[in-house]
């Protein structure tokens, strides 16, 4: 049972507002894609490595995002990368992304992926620092992204790509083209709507206590799983529910979900919202 009908209404009934105007002009691609350890920024999925510089290409690789809109990227939270790759030398050992500007992949290595072949996905988290948008204007950023897979060069220090140098130990598929945009605005804003599709837009990223909630309450094989409450669930605090897409229905929404995940610890077989 839904008990937060009341502040629910309430919040969906609210308009966005503009943020105060940041200072500077910027590069949105630049201040996304820095990583910048003290800031946040970084891969969620498998292990983290150094950046590839200008890695060499292995044509053998085919490489589709499975992104059908454009990607929607929230500070202090993670837009997922999402790819199909095919590996005839059954080579590729983790995915990455490069943003425009840069010479650097950055790229997580996924165990998983090693001698997979046949269309295999590659899915992993690039995490947007918190302050990632206090260097550049109050709009929606489009930013069109390079993602890739990463693969064991399987011939190491020779000139596979042709460009007159010994390539190194790590190659990358041809790129996908991907666009994300940047949320440094709200959703009221021109630029936001211009660039994303209707009902895309979020104020925040789904907190990690409601997919704990869901993962307890509504996941297949859970006690509501197929219920009502699970399409209501997914309409309002799901991944792109609409309570996020407004300041205030983030902080309700979390809030009701850490109420959720409190009682259970007292009534464990109890799962309302």
């Amino acid at each position: 049972m839904l008990r937060s009908s009341a502040w629910l209404a309430c919040c969906l009934s609210l308009g966005c507002q503009l943020l105060t105007p940041y200072p500077g002009g910027g590069d949105p691609a630049k201040a996304i894609g820095q990583k910048r350890p003290d800031r946040g920024p970084g891969i969620d999925g498998g292990v983290e490595q150094d950046p590839l510089v200008d890695p060499a290409e292995d044509a053998s690789i085919t490489v589709v995002s499975r992104a059908e809109e454009p990607v929607l990227a929230v500070p202090g939270t993670a837009f997922l990368i999402d790819l199909d790759f095919i590996a005839p030398e059954r080579n590729v050992i983790g995915g990455g992304i490069r943003f425009p500007g840069s010479d650097e992949v950055q790229w997580t290595f996924i165990s998983a992926l090693e001698d997979d072949h046949g269309t295999v996905p590659i899915q992993f988290g690039y995490v947007v620092a918190q302050d990632v948008c206090d260097g550049v204007p109050n709009l929606c950023h489009e930013i069109e992204t390079e993602q890739f897979a990463v693969a064991r060069n399987v011939a190491p220090g020779q000139d596979v790509d042709g460009d007159g140098r010994p390539d190194g130990e790590f190659v990358v598929s041809k790129p996908a083209n991907v666009t994300v945009v940047l949320l440094c605005a709200t959703c009221d804003s021109k630029s936001c709507q211009q660039v994303l599709p209707k009902g895309k837009c979020q104020q925040c990223g789904q907190p990690q206590v409601c997919r704990d909630y869901y993962d307890r309450c509504l996941a297949e094989g859970m006690p509501n799983a197929g219920t009502k409450e699970a399409d209501l669930f997914e309409t309002f605090f799901g991944t792109n529910g609409v309570l996020w897409t407004v300041a205030t229905g983030c902080a309700a929404g979390e809030r009701a979900c850490d109420d959720a995940q409190k009682d259970a610890e007292v009534e464990p077989d109890v799962c309302e919202l």
